[in-house]
């Protein structure tokens, strides 16, 4: 089955780097979102034979610029459709082989990879890493969604692939989401009857350690999604899943012996909570206010009504 993968960037070249070093010069789609120094990219492609297309900054969007990738893609010929960001690094040469192989034996129709933390992470991110992606390749089923809650549908386009047949099935990502569009991808796999798996073996080195206001902000647009998501995400309890994520960073930080993160563990779980809980209130903000509090902000021109 023919593979393609697809990679939005925004000022950035290093991205070349690893599709050569990992020889994947035919198999590549980037578009690229910044018009300043955008010579730099072209030739950088053209050099390494990779596809390439340019869009307006103001025309981003998670899911409708994936969505042209996929088209460019499946133009293309692809059958499996690979999703990457640019700032994911490859672990090793065999994770593209891996992430595909669960597609290629019918095993699934959506895999996505495992994401070590980068070096020199810190202790809160290297715990969010090992507790979102553990060591262990998991197979979920819409069965799995009343005993797993939210965390069935969790999906990572950081480094995940998909059938291009049931991608374009299932009517792709959605056009307008201001994040989380791998989500809402996830929910309708499982609710149209496929498999995910989740591919410990595929491994990138992917990990941001964002600042108290950055959660604060990250976490807002997360209310937000959901907020938006409507009927798809029905049945996926989120409460939960954040309690126990606390609980456990909680035990994490003392087994390293730091004691001194106790605290802003406490702060960073109340900056996501109340961030989550303002953007599942969004409606009731002023634009400029969801501009502030956003970290996608060009969302709320886009959708303006």
């Amino acid at each position: 089955m023919k593979v393609k993968i697809i990679m939005p960037s925004y000022k950035e070249r290093d991205l070349i780097y690893w599709i050569t070093k990992f020889k994947l010069e035919l198999d590549a789609i980037v578009i690229e979102t910044r018009y300043k120094g955008l010579e730099l990219i072209r030739n950088d492609c053209e050099r390494s034979f990779i596809f390439y297309t340019a869009i307006s900054e103001t025309d981003f969007n998670h899911g409708g610029t994936r969505n042209l990738g996929a088209r460019l893609a499946s133009e293309r010929g692809a059958e499996i459709l690979v999703f990457m960001t640019q700032d994911a690094v490859p672990a090793g040469p065999e994770w593209l082989d891996r992430l595909v192989a669960p597609i290629r034996s019918g095993e699934a129709v959506a895999t996505f990879a495992r994401q070590l933390p980068r070096p020199g992470a810190s202790v809160l991110e290297e715990f969010s890493r090992h507790f979102n992606y553990p060591a262990q390749s998991r197979l979920r089923t819409r069965a799995d969604i009343p005993e797993m809650g939210v965390k069935a549908f969790f999906f990572s386009n950081v480094c995940s692939a998909v059938r291009a047949d049931v991608f374009w099935e299932l009517g792709g990502f959605p056009d307008d989401v201001i994040m989380n569009e791998d989500m809402l991808m996830a929910a309708k796999v499982l609710r149209a009857g496929y498999a995910i798996k989740y591919v410990a073996g595929a491994e990138v080195v992917h990990s941001h350690d964002y600042s108290l206001k950055q959660q604060f902000r990250r976490n807002f647009d997360v209310g937000a999604f959901f907020a938006d998501a409507g009927g798809m995400l029905e049945g996926a309890a989120v409460g939960s899943e954040g309690f126990r994520f606390v609980c456990e960073q909680l035990r994490y930080v003392l087994r390293r012996g730091r004691p001194d993160l106790l605290p802003l563990v406490v702060l960073e779980a109340g900056a996501k909570f109340s961030a989550f809980q303002l953007g599942k209130r969004h409606r009731f903000l002023p634009l400029s206010v969801k501009k502030r509090m956003s970290m996608h902000s060009y969302h709320w021109d886009q959708t303006r009504e």
